[in-house]
């Protein structure tokens, strides 16, 4: 058997449960540190902006720590500081979040904060402004970076037609648009507590934090609407390539397509299909070849994006301008090849050796329990998560590797973006 949480910690598996206002709740109880970690998911990511008001979840996110229940946003600072807490909000495609973490004899403060600013969030005119101005500050800043140039426009074309084309701040001409109104109405629609996911792991009880959310969140109301329906996005019917001109000293290069949703019964294989190609660093055949063979790189690798309507398939790689479109047949020749052969036996067993044995290690903290219990959660993947995927990874055979191979990547009909100098070939 994989080594999971239980075997590894002395602890059990999550304990699961419903609250009367619908928050689905995850729980480890760690009582090694006086500490806790809460992380908070609420189903309303970037995919609901509408799109003439792209990035009105994104500014939400940042609103919500500025002001709630009463107090300032410095207030809220200052008192997370008095105790030594941290409290974070962020915004992704699919949902939005907010992380405490306390000491165990603050926590009752800190989680009436958290609780406040998820139900009671003060969304002041003053604060709105100051923080639409720092968001559209950031997306100028991000046009001066080439890799997040490339990234924006891969998914432009990728997901054309399907929310996921947008980014997450949004664009300069939405962001303007949007007024408070349009913030408060984001808010009010998804802010909701069936909406929500609270993923909790430290020292804490059952007990201690059904009281803590008995007393805060009682009267949360929840949604009489389900969510809006978000349709699958549509691959790409052939090849395409774009080429982006910027005064940039390496060509940044996405090759790619669509992926697989996380609750794809094949994600394990495909995972392990991944790690050989261009997943395992200094051992996966990109890194052989267009490094080491070729010394197109310095750095190249592959992913397949967790998301929940089905994300994308990259290959991510920075090289010089007068190179790029050799880099890009070698990556071509990769995939082909992976794709007609499959893997070796050895390329397997490493690859099943490091993924079991790394996986562990990367939930050994109350945050990073916290971040997988709430991503398992969300993806619908079981309170066994911890042990059944590193079990699932071991399972996996050279066939199912080959079959995964065969499915899941497509050579022949990559998305090809390029971000280069203008007088580069």
């Amino acid at each position: 058997m994989i080594l999971g949480v239980r075997q590894i910690k002395g602890e059990a598996i999550p304990t699961s449960w419903t609250t009367r206002e619908g928050i689905t709740v995850w729980l480890i109880s760690r009582h090694s540190l006086p500490f806790v970690v809460l992380k908070v998911l609420v189903r309303g990511g970037s995919v609901y902006d509408p799109e003439e008001k792209a990035g009105v979840a994104y500014l939400l996110s940042q609103l919500l720590p500025e002001g709630a229940g009463g107090m300032t946003g410095l207030q809220i600072s200052q008192a997370l500081d008095y105790m030594g807490s941290d409290l974070e909000t962020s915004c992704c495609k699919d949902y939005a979040a907010a992380t405490l973490t306390t000491l165990k004899e603050h926590l009752e403060e800190g989680f009436k904060i958290l609780s406040w600013i998820l139900t009671k969030p003060s969304l002041s005119k003053g604060e709105f402004e100051r923080v639409k101005r720092e968001v559209m500050g950031e997306l100028l800043k991000e046009e001066e970076d080439p890799g997040l140039v490339a990234s924006k426009a891969f998914n432009e074309a990728l997901f054309r037609g399907h929310p996921y084309h947008r980014p997450e701040k949004g664009y300069m001409k939405t962001v303007e648009s949007i007024s408070l109104m349009d913030v408060k109405a984001f808010y009010k629609r998804f802010y909701r507590p069936n909406f929500t996911i609270f993923s909790v792991a430290g020292d804490i009880t059952k007990e201690e934090l059904q009281g803590l959310m008995d007393r805060y969140l009682k009267g949360w109301e929840a949604s009489r609407q389900s969510l809006p329906p978000v349709a699958d996005p549509l691959p790409l019917e052939g090849p395409k390539t774009q080429v982006l001109e910027k005064v940039v000293t390496q060509a940044n290069i996405i090759l790619g397509h669509l992926g697989v949703k996380r609750s794809n019964p094949d994600f394990a294989k495909v995972y392990v299909m991944n790690q050989i190609v261009g997943g395992g660093g200094l051992t996966s055949r990109l890194f052989r070849r267009i490094r080491e063979e070729r010394g197109f790189s310095y750095s190249v690798y592959s992913y397949f994006q967790s998301s929940y309507w089905g994300g994308a398939f990259r290959v991510v790689l920075q090289t010089k301008n007068e190179r790029a479109q050799e880099a890009i047949g070698e990556v071509r020749k990769v995939l082909m090849d992976y794709k007609d052969e499959g893997p070796s036996e050895a390329e397997l067993e490493d690859a099943k050796r490091y993924l079991t044995g790394s996986f562990p290690l990367r939930i050994e903290t109350n945050r990073e329990i916290a971040d997988y219990m709430a991503f398992a959660a969300f993806h619908g993947l079981g309170t066994d998560y911890f042990e059944a995927f590193p079990e699932e990874i071991e399972g996996v055979t050279l066939e199912d590797v080959k079959m995964a191979a065969r499915r899941y990547l497509h050579p022949d009909r990559l998305l090809v973006v390029v971000v280069k100098a203008p007088s580069a070939p």
